[in-house]
């Protein structure tokens, strides 16, 4: 083992330290508090209710039971209580996930439907192309007798 002098011995151990001390106070940053997390998920579920409030397609009635839970999530953060505060959040954001899943159905079904209209119109224009060809043909066979 090598020798080494105190002063070296010192100013190592100090940077060690002081490397611990600063990725410890790193990492308590990034922590966040469980009501900073509570209060962070809270808005924005909130944020996507008000986002999804400006569409035409969305029926506030759509958006009540969001709502009632996300009052419920603010509610029990207020009470100090988090766990029930992120399971109410938790399931604003499932009922808004609902509501953003049709919006984006909506428009395939209306595709859906103009394709299944498109398709009743050709099939009784092809009838009724038939039936002026079949009518086309007995007038051609009256007219050879």
């Amino acid at each position: 083992m090598r020798n080494w002098p105190i002063s070296t011995l010192l100013t190592r151990l100090g940077f060690l330290l002081a490397l611990i001390l600063g990725l410890s106070a790193c990492a308590q940053m990034v922590q966040p508090s469980p009501q900073e997390s509570a209060t962070g998920s809270i808005a924005v579920q909130e944020g996507r209710v008000r986002i999804l409030a400006l569409s035409p397609a969305v029926n506030p009635a759509q958006l009540a039971p969001a709502r009632q839970s996300l009052a419920a999530a603010q509610a029990a953060a207020r009470g100090g209580n988090y766990v029930l505060a992120e399971r109410w959040t938790l399931l604003a954001q499932n009922l808004l996930d609902n509501i953003e899943i049709r919006l984006k159905e909506t428009p395939m079904e209306a595709r859906k439907a103009a394709l299944e209209q498109q398709i009743t119109d050709l099939q009784s224009r092809a009838a009724a192309t038939r039936q002026a060809i079949s009518q086309a043909k007995a007038q051609l066979a009256k007219e050879g007798q």
